[in-house]
């Protein structure tokens, strides 16, 4: 059984912000700027669900080079956000439980810091709020342009094939009791259960 983007779109309790999720056939759109300030986004750009994720590369607050491509065999959950960003602070404390919880389990959460300060601003706000999850740098926005990321923040789910399993945007409850049976699920799948025929 593969599960896909429709099981991403039920898997958590939304905070009251108007995002929108993008399920299986659909991809994420350009938007207004003012909604990429108030971290709210609107339907139609490059990611698509049921795709391979693009590869990037991009450096950790550790200076370690991340690779997408030598992530294979684990579900990847890249969360664009940004220190300044007043909808990405409500998740954070979620995400690192959710982090916390699967991280020897077979899925990585990883941060996307769209702060064209770097490291300089990120570090003491992971500090501030003890976060431990990993974090990379992408202050020119280079890897969030490629996803065409409009809104912050923007979470995608990756398979441990490298495609895309689902998009969500804006602020969501990472450690409800729903999303963890959710992560259960999805990494009790088989590796080989989980792979496409062709």
């Amino acid at each position: 059984m593969k599960l896909t983007g429709k099981d991403f779109l039920n898997l958590t309790r939304r905070y009251p912000w108007p995002g929108r999720f993008v399920s299986a056939g659909k991809t994420l759109g350009l938007g207004a700027v003012a909604l990429f300030l108030w971290g709210l986004a609107s339907p139609a750009a490059a990611v698509t669900v049921n795709q391979p994720a693009p590869d990037f590369s991009l450096k950790s607050l550790s200076d370690v080079q991340f690779d997408l491509s030598g992530h294979r065999g684990k579900f990847l959950l890249l969360n664009f956000w940004a220190t300044w960003c007043g909808p990405c602070k409500m998740e954070m404390a979620s995400l690192e439980k959710l982090h916390r919880h699967f991280q020897t389990q077979g899925l990585a959460v990883i941060g996307i810091s769209n702060d064209m300060f770097g490291a300089r601003v990120v570090v003491p706000f992971m500090k501030a709020h003890d976060l431990t999850f990993p974090v990379l740098l992408d202050p020119t926005l280079e890897v969030s342009n490629r996803y065409e990321v409009v809104g912050l923040p923007t979470t995608i789910l990756i398979d441990r094939e490298g495609n895309v399993i689902g998009v969500l945007n804006g602020a969501e409850d990472w450690a409800t009791p729903k999303t963890l049976r959710y992560f259960e699920s999805l990494l009790a799948v088989p590796i080989q259960a989980n792979r496409s025929s062709d």
